[in-house]
């Protein structure tokens, strides 16, 4: 995540711990009931691998894409799979899914969710601030423009959230 990095979950971290923000339950609740397998970076993976510790909060199958790949990683629930791309991400994703949506957690699953096309809503956690340097979240996204609509605005004390629908690319 960078140098203050960690600042952009703090939100995350504090408010599903206490559930003391009633936007998070509005915001995040929905999208887990409705999620049936979820695919990440390992980057995600990584950083989110501390602040979960042996609750990760999501009891349902998780497809990590890494060029590391490693055996199976099952902690109360959840089963953390590791892929080497998109394609064999979504192959096992989205049966697992059991039709449910198949959710995409990361900025490099997004990026490759957007090119491949396999990205139809996309939910950002919006906090107050600029790192100054990273990865840009939309670089890279292939020659045509991505056409979206707002779809729901939550703002929290400390996050904005914005979920929109990917109309065309």
């Amino acid at each position: 995540m960078g140098r203050g990095g960690e600042r952009l979950h703090e939100w995350f971290a504090q408010d599903v711990a206490d559930r003391a923000q009633l936007t998070v339950d509005e915001v995040l609740a929905p999208e887990f009931e409705r999620t049936g397998a979820m695919i990440m970076g390992r980057d995600s993976y990584d950083h989110a691998e501390a602040l979960w510790g042996e609750h990760p909060p999501f009891e349902m199958p998780i497809f990590v894409m890494t060029s590391r790949l490693r055996e199976d990683d099952v902690r109360e629930g959840t089963a953390f799979q590791f892929v080497d791309r998109m394609g064999a991400a979504l192959a096992r994703a989205v049966p697992e899914a059991n039709g449910k949506a198949v959710g995409l957690h990361g900025g490099g699953a997004i990026r490759q969710g957007l090119r491949s096309v396999a990205l139809h809503e996309l939910q950002l956690h919006l906090v107050p601030g600029f790192l100054g340097r990273g990865r840009r979240l939309f670089s890279n996204l292939g020659d045509g423009p991505v056409a979206m609509e707002l779809i729901r605005v939550a703002e929290g004390p400390a996050v904005m959230h914005l979920k929109y629908g990917v109309c065309e690319r």
